[in-house]
């Protein structure tokens, strides 16, 4: 029974119902009614979604290859980095899968793994590199000052998405760009990262965080801080209206 077009209302009225879940999977929820909002209103209007957040800013999206299921043996990661680059990706994010418990020779596997990559791809590929939330502080100091001769475009969730000041302890130590967000939510989440200074890119994903009504306030946000917004690619449609319409 509400306006479907009012989006701002409606996830107001369901964010204050959510105050013993403001977070986790009550926001995925919230999540997926305010895009189909969306969708609702791009048909309305007659116009794609990214017109009517005020764009497009550009006419192209640049896409990496994500290897989440790709083997991390230097040889084998190699030959698919490879595959990846005849394909036409310019960027490709592999996943580090070894952390603290693994001692010295799990850092010198990951160690391995980035230099396999650089060297299979050359100088003008970009490599992300993931963490997946599994190092701890002082072993993601090591790794990323271990890691920064190989160049990566940033290495992604060192630490637990909860150890904000853990991101910016890592951050002020690495000369690599440090990414994270996607299992954080709304633009309060999104403020404390802005401003304990724990990321140089943020990934919202707009099926987790609240939805492109919330994407859009957390990306103004992050302008005035001078984050790069990089949405989570869970859910690349709509990503796709959201980087179209963001400077």
């Amino acid at each position: 029974g509400q306006d479907a077009l009012a989006t701002e209302r409606v996830w107001d009225k369901m964010y204050r119902r959510l105050i013993h879940g403001r977070k986790g999977d009550p926001m995925t929820a919230v999540s997926a009614v305010d895009c189909a909002l969306w969708d609702i209103r791009g048909k309305a209007a007659g116009l794609p979604v990214y017109r009517l957040l005020g764009g497009p800013v550009r006419e192209s999206i640049p896409a990496y290859a994500s290897a989440i299921n790709a083997s991390v043996v230097p040889e084998r990661a190699a030959e698919r980095a490879r595959q990846f680059v005849a394909q036409g990706f310019t960027g490709l994010k592999w996943f580090l899968r070894y952390g603290p418990a693994d001692g010295q020779e799990g850092v010198r596997r990951n160690i391995a793994l980035a230099r396999a990559l650089r060297e299979a791809v050359g100088p003008d590929v970009e490599i992300m590199l993931d963490a997946w939330n599994g190092w701890d502080v002082l072993y993601a100091v090591e790794m990323v000052r271990r890691l920064a001769e190989f160049r990566p475009r940033w290495i992604e969730e060192p630490v637990k998405p909860d150890d904000i000041p853990g991101y910016a302890r890592v951050r002020a130590c690495s000369t690599v760009p440090i990414a994270g967000g996607e299992h954080e939510y709304t633009r309060w989440g999104a403020r404390d990262y802005f401003a304990a200074g724990a990321v140089d890119v943020f990934q919202p994903d707009p099926l987790w965080a609240g939805g492109i009504s919330e994407l859009m306030k957390i990306a103004a946000m992050a302008s005035a801080f001078e984050v790069q917004v990089i949405p989570h690619g869970n859910s690349l449609p709509i990503n796709a209206h959201i980087t179209a319409a963001l400077s």
